[in-house]
Parts: C-alpha cells; sequence; structure tokens
C-alpha cells in the first residue's frame, strides 16, 4: 500500500507558479464570494492574487510549504499559511472559502471526509464553500513514463499503481530544469464523484448544495452553504 502523497515542491513549485496562472474560473465562482475569502489549497495564488486585485479579502492556506513561498512573493501583505485541508484550523472564520482542484490530492481518503468537515466549520453562519472536482471517468491505468511537456521545465509521469476500488491513482512525477536540474515526487490522487460528495457535504453539515458545471469538461463546482 502506497502511503498519500503530494507533489508540489521544489521545481514542481516553480512550475506551477510559471504556467499555471489562468483562472478563467473566477468568472463562475465571483458571484458566490463575500469577503473575508478563505483559497484552501491556494497554491502560488493563482485565485487568491486575482481576487485580492478585485478588492476582495483573500487568505490563504497550501499543504505545501514551497508553494506558499511562491504565493507570497506575489501577495506579500496577505495572510498565509501552511496547512493541509484535514487539519485546517484557521486564526478567523470565513464569510466564503473557494477549493480549487485540491480534494483527494496526496491524501487518505479518512482525510478527505475529515477536509470536508474543516471546511463547514471554517465558515461562519450562512458562509458558501466553492468546491471544485475534475469528474472524468475513472479508467486509470499503470503505465511507463510519457512524453515530457515543453518550457524551461518539463513535467512527465509515471502511473505506478491503481486501485479502482478506492478510485485512487499513484504516480510519479518527474521535473526536469534546462539547466539539468532533476527531481522526482510521488503523488496519490483519489477521485470523488457527485454519488459520494453530494452526500459527504450534508454529513459535514452544509445546509443547502447547488451542483454546477464547471468551466473544465468533467469539472462539477459543488456551492455548499452553512446553515445560519
Amino acid at each position: 500500500m502506497h502511503p498519500p502523497s503530494t507533489w508540489h515542491h521544489g521545481l514542481v513549485a516553480d512550475y506551477w507558479a510559471t504556467v499555471n496562472v489562468d483562472a478563467p474560473e473566477l468568472d463562475l465562482y465571483r458571484g458566490y464570494l463575500r469577503s473575508p475569502v478563505l483559497d484552501a489549497g491556494c497554491g502560488a495564488g493563482r485565485l487568491l492574487v486575482p481576487l485580492r486585485g478585485e478588492g476582495f479579502e483573500v487568505d490563504g492556506a497550501d499543504a505545501s510549504a514551497d508553494m506558499i513561498e511562491r504565493c507570497r512573493r506575489r501577495a506579500p501583505d496577505a495572510t498565509l499559511w501552511v496547512s493541509t485541508l484535514h487539519d485546517l484550523d484557521p486564526p478567523r472564520r470565513y464569510a466564503s472559502i473557494v477549493c480549487s482542484g485540491v480534494l483527494g490530492l496526496g491524501t487518505t481518503r479518512e482525510q478527505d471526509i475529515l477536509a470536508v468537515s474543516r471546511l463547514h466549520d471554517a465558515l461562519e453562519p450562512g458562509g458558501t464553500l466553492v468546491l471544485d472536482n475534475d469528474e472524468q471517468p475513472f479508467s486509470w491505468q499503470a503505465r511507463d513514463w510519457n512524453e515530457p511537456s515543453g518550457g524551461e521545465i518539463s513535467l512527465r509521469s509515471r502511473v505506478d499503481a491503481v486501485d479502482a476500488n478506492d478510485r485512487c491513482v499513484h504516480l510519479t512525477i518527474r521535473a526536469e530544469a534546462r539547466d539539468g536540474r532533476r527531481e522526482e515526487h510521488p503523488l496519490t490522487m483519489r477521485f470523488w464523484y457527485r454519488d459520494e460528495l453530494e452526500p459527504l457535504l450534508e454529513d459535514a453539515g452544509f445546509a443547502t448544495i447547488r451542483v454546477l458545471p464547471g468551466v473544465e469538461e468533467h469539472t462539477l463546482v459543488y456551492v455548499a452553504t452553512r446553515k445560519r
């Protein structure tokens, strides 16, 4: 059994900080957000920075200290800290929380269940969670290295093991820089689907749950409100 693991460190953090910068989903999320906002899994600030630029009061938390460091470079006056979702214990409560592309990364199923409860508890009464989730059909199979991406830092991946019953994939990610640096990181991805995620949000105590199509194919957006 592979231990849960994530990959957002070192060269991979540099890659995401420079390549993954667009935030098209904000056009969909913006109408559900009120300050103060927590970006739970903020990474290098892809959503946090433009939201702050629009006048939202936004704090950020991420499991990777490397990603928080890169976020701090872009938003030096923001309140940022290192935390997984399942250990989330913020310094205050929030009117809104956005959680984008984070659930199931580097965690166990039990930790994901706890994470949803922690997100609920981090909201003010009547507060709203906006959580997006990739729900592409689960068709993963073990495979060798794929072709590397381009750019100053290239990424490639190998699928080491697949647990279809747990809908979990164990990969190794290799990052290579043009200057010769190379790193490998393990990554565990667990996929959640609407048939499990809606009841999970209900069990956590959310009073209302809306499910919307996301901006990407196979992405659903859960807009869940805590009881007032």
